[in-house]
């Protein structure tokens, strides 16, 4: 009973917690706009007739598809994806405790360290729903972790239809998020020496691992003639921003005051390395430096502006090796127990992020929970347009059947020949754009669901996730509204979309699809993610 009691308390904790502070962040409801336009026939997509993948997780899109079919019915889709997300992150951590049983023999009395120091920090409760797909980034982390060492503790390497399910579950981080790529590089290194395969059965093993991921890529590049998705692009997810990266792990280590757990974490996994077989050992070594490596990507790419949230894959990850037999006298061991739980009480009761003020209109690092108002059992509070038509205002619009152009925070609908559409400007594509209806054309300023923006050059001292933007005037012009701000800038984004590879990006994302344009829209992939398109429409190359 001991046993269970310690093995479930991350569980609990994380699902209490969790709860305790349920929301929805405004980017999950780009994702649920993307919900409803596959649930209208339109594919995954954000707006109807243009193929751009805003949904940085494909995985995530299907979990909450599936719910939506499933749960729909029964409430409204917000509270399907905290639920869902919820969901996710329990079984994450439960997944990870089962892992961790198993790292040790069969009557040690377990106490899973690293998880219940991770379960004590508060912007894991806060990701825990939020409605984005953390959870199933945990989910993940822990199945592979379980896949590590289940094969470490077997006599014998699995065969058969064990090991295929290993091998795709290993491969699976790259369409969970992106940069997971990293992790799943390393664990399967990690697989493949604990399993020792030869020659042909490594190859086979890669064939199984990369065929769903490399199926899905397939599918980008030629649905959204892209190499990586949109908001890679957007973000400069490629991008070298040290500074900025070192900035955001600085701000989540020490709000948390991180260096204590991180020093036990270590201490307890270097415990279980000395004390365990090749195989164990393999397995841990491996989930560090998957940790490790991921960490030291997001540094490297600048991190985020919501606070903690790209970490904490790896901080997980960092974390499950540390689990410790209790009942011996160990000094040691008891001294970590000591520490982590004094540290734990202290950060689960007090230790808070706060954001720091700044001149721009949005700090660099900011608490999104805090920042939209949401409190513990509401999703989503919308707030009265000030001055402006506000999302619920476009969408009777667009019911009453009104076409043209909305420009960023204005009041009116000026004309413009947008082919039957409402066309409206926003800043922030969350909740204005799920409120507005996938009807309604939403032209996104940061690039996040829209091709040419995120395709612009990184803008100096841009805070992460908002690096990119460009003119006003490309927008004015592809809609073709009759009065642009700049009509000397329009006419310049008319003439550049009248030809070249900035009409040929076009083409591709908003053409019919077709055998044809899916192979076109593939051949072309790397051209369309490596293109830059200016930010004044004036330095684009005039059609000659």
């Amino acid at each position: 009973m001991a046993g269970l009691v310690l093995l479930a308390a991350p569980v609990v904790l994380v699902l209490v917690a969790g709860w305790s502070r349920r929301w929805l962040n405004e980017d999950a409801y780009i994702n649920l706009r993307v919900v409803d336009q596959v649930f209208a026939g339109h594919g995954p997509v954000f707006n109807t007739g243009e193929r751009v993948e805003v949904a940085t997780s494909p995985a995530w899109i299907g979990v909450l598809c599936v719910a939506r079919a499933t749960l729909g019915h029964l409430m409204r889709m917000e509270w399907v994806a905290v639920v869902a997300a919820l969901a996710a992150a329990v079984a994450g951590f439960g997944v990870a405790t089962r892992a961790s049983r198993l790292l040790h023999a069969p009557g040690d009395l377990v106490l899973p360290l690293g998880l219940m120091l991770v379960a004590a920090v508060p912007v894991v409760w806060d990701f825990a729903t939020s409605g984005l797909e953390m959870g199933a980034v945990w989910l993940w982390t822990a199945g592979c972790w379980l896949v590590l060492v289940s094969a470490a503790r077997r006599a014998e390497p699995p065969t058969g239809r064990p090991r295929a399910v290993s091998l795709v579950v290993l491969g699976l981080g790259p369409l969970i998020r992106p940069d997971l790529a990293v992790i799943a590089a390393a664990l399967l290194v990690t697989w493949w020496v604990i399993v020792r395969p030869d020659r042909r059965r490594l190859a086979l093993d890669v064939a199984v691992a990369a065929a769903i991921p490399v199926a899905y890529q397939v599918f980008r590049m030629g649905f959204y003639a892209s190499l990586v998705p949109n908001t890679a692009l957007a973000k400069d997810a490629g991008g070298l921003h040290l500074r900025q990266g070192l900035t955001y792990l600085g701000d989540l280590v020490t709000t948390y005051w991180l260096a204590v757990p991180l020093a036990v974490i270590a201490v307890a996994t270097g415990l279980t390395i000395a004390r365990a077989d090749r195989n164990v050992r393999a397995a841990c070594i491996g989930m560090v430096v998957a940790a490790v490596a991921h960490a030291g990507y997001i540094t490297v790419a600048g991190g985020d502006y919501m606070h903690g949230r790209l970490l904490l894959p790896a901080l997980f990850a960092f974390a499950l090796p540390a689990s410790i037999v209790l009942g011996r006298r160990d000094l040691l061991v008891a001294g970590l127990v000591v520490a982590g739980a004094a540290w734990a009480v202290v950060c689960a009761g007090t230790l808070r992020f706060r954001e720091e003020p700044t001149a721009a209109m949005l700090p660099d690092i900011i608490d999104f929970r805090d920042r939209n108002g949401i409190q513990a059992g509401v999703v989503h509070v919308e707030g009265p347009s000030e001055g402006y038509l506000s999302p619920v205002e476009i969408a009777e619009l667009d019911a009453a059947g009104r076409t043209g152009y909305i420009r960023v925070l204005a009041d009116e609908v000026v004309p413009a020949g947008t082919g039957g559409r409402l066309v409206v400007v926003f800043g922030s594509i969350g909740v204005p754009s799920y409120r507005t209806g996938i009807d309604v054309w939403v032209v996104d300023l940061g690039g996040l669901g829209e091709p040419l923006a995120a395709r612009a050059p990184v803008i100096p001292g841009r805070p992460a996730g908002h690096r990119k933007q460009i003119d006003p005037a490309w927008h004015e012009a592809r809609w073709g509204v009759e009065q642009p701000d700049d009509p000397g800038a329009a006419a310049a984004a008319r003439d550049a979309m009248a030809c070249g590879p900035i009409r040929d990006l076009l083409n591709a994302v908003t053409e019919p699809m077709t055998p044809g344009r899916f192979l076109r829209n593939a051949w072309s992939s790397v051209r369309f993610t490596t293109m830059e398109v200016p930010d004044d429409p004036r330095d684009a190359a005039p059609c000659r």
